[in-house]
């Protein structure tokens, strides 16, 4: 059966920080030690965030509260979110370059703030069929209800789909299920590794085309 939709991740593929992982971009702003801020990324909480329990502003609230820090310095932490992420512009125009075949998808953990940002500050109009935002539906992955609702938006199975994202639990949680699923490490990684599901799924004429979109994006 072959490949008909592929779902990317967002936070840690196509939207990135300066530092290597979102925490440490908002230890930086709290001028904060990264290990003081990691667990409350990590948290229950914060999975609660992400399924649409509280605002952003509630869990920014929370950490505030539970450092000790007076609430004024919840700019800091709105500043953060608003100018401490950028668009991969390269990974976008290869998910632009993908969308001419395939249907295209965005599966995202993550707040209320994040769908006007994506049509204003992040835009991204032209590049994908649906998004789902996990605080919108009340699903997180990397459970099953999530990547199964958004199968249905793309109105595609499992074994058509092809899903990436940089946290191996919900790559593990997408495999789980059935999907073809990759785990993102950079650019020229993840277009090889798609290149590779596609050849395996594709006809000769499939194979000739996912080369030349190798070459485009490496």
């Amino acid at each position: 059966m072959s490949i008909k939709a592929i779902i990317w991740d967002l936070e840690g593929v196509l939207l990135r920080t300066k530092g290597k992982f979102l925490y440490q971009a908002a230890a930086e702003r709290l001028k904060l030690p990264y290990e003081t801020i990691r667990p409350f990324f990590y948290s229950e909480f914060n999975d609660r965030l992400d399924r649409g329990e509280f605002t952003q502003d509630e869990f920014w609230n929370h950490i505030l509260q539970s450092l000790g820090l007076p609430p004024e310095e919840i700019q800091h932490l709105r500043d953060f979110l608003r100018n401490d992420f950028f668009i991969d512009s390269e990974i976008l125009a290869d998910i632009r370059m993908y969308r001419q075949s395939f249907k295209t998808g965005l599966l995202t953990n993550f707040s209320e703030v994040l769908r006007p940002m994506l049509n204003s500050h992040w835009n991204v109009d032209g590049t994908f069929d649906e998004i789902v935002i996990s605080c919108e539906i009340g699903m997180i992955k990397p459970h099953a209800d999530i990547f199964e609702y958004m199968l249905k938006k793309l109105g595609c199975t499992a074994e058509e789909t092809l899903f990436i994202d940089d946290k191996p639990a919900n790559v593990e949680g997408a495999h789980d299920i059935g999907l073809h699923a990759v785990l993102f490490t950079n650019r020229q990684e993840m277009n090889t590794r798609i290149h590779q599901v596609l050849n395996s799924q594709a006809s000769p004429a499939g194979r000739d085309l996912t080369k030349s979109w190798l070459i485009s994006g490496s």
